[in-house]
C-alpha cells in the first residue's frame, strides 16, 4: 500500500506543479487554490511533505472536468506501470 502512497504523491505533486506552470501561478496562489499556507504548499512542492486529502479534492475543484479525467487517467497508466513491474518481478 505504501507504494502506491508514494506513487500518487508524486505524481500529484508534479501535476500540481505542471498546473501551477501552464497557468503562470504563483506558489502563493496556488497555496490560496489549496487552502494551505505558502511555507506548506513551498514545502509540498519540493517533496518535504505531502498532499493531504483536503488539497487533493481542492485542486481537483480547481479543474475542468476533462483536466479531471485526464488527471485520472494519468494516474491509472503511472499505477499500471508500477503493477507491471512487480509481475515482472515475481
Amino acid at each position: 500500500m505504501r507504494q502506491y502512497k508514494e506513487l500518487l504523491q508524486k505524481f500529484l505533486r508534479n501535476s500540481i506543479y505542471d498546473y501551477r506552470m501552464k497557468k503562470e501561478y504563483s506558489q502563493e496562489r496556488m497555496a490560496e487554490i489549496l487552502h494551505v499556507s505558502t511555507r506548506s504548499y513551498i514545502e509540498q512542492e519540493h517533496g518535504r511533505y505531502g498532499f493531504s486529502a483536503l488539497s487533493l479534492i481542492f485542486y481537483l475543484m480547481s479543474l475542468t472536468e476533462e483536466e479531471m479525467m485526464e488527471f485520472v487517467r494519468g494516474f491509472r497508466k503511472k499505477l499500471e506501470k508500477e503493477e507491471e513491474k512487480h509481475e515482472d518481478v515475481a
